[in-house]
């Protein structure tokens, strides 16, 4: 189990990567559809297996996360510099 973790370790890292390279484009470009569904997709991707591998706080975390940006997606809420913020910082943590 111990390997399937270290695994989840450097996905996860992989991902964050992809997450903040991301949000410096959607920054530039708040409207961008593109930027907003690989951020979506990565949201999605790091809940699922926090889930999996039981780290339910970052499961949980990240599923905040993933609604804000799906409300973007459908267009209920707007991408500002608060919810970029919330999220490099999210990064950082």
């Amino acid at each position: 189990m111990e390997q399937f973790k270290q695994k989840y370790i450097e996905e996860a890292s992989d991902l964050i990567q992809d997450l903040e390279k991301s949000l410096l484009q959607l920054d530039g470009d708040h409207e961008n559809l593109n930027h907003i569904e690989v951020i979506f997709r990565i949201m999605h991707s790091l809940k699922g297996s926090s889930a999996m591998f039981g780290f339910d706080k970052i499961d949980e975390f990240t599923h905040h996360l993933e609604s804000a940006y799906d409300q973007v997606r459908k267009g209920t809420r707007k991408v500002d510099e608060e919810l970029l913020d919330i999220t490099f910082k999210s990064i950082d943590h």
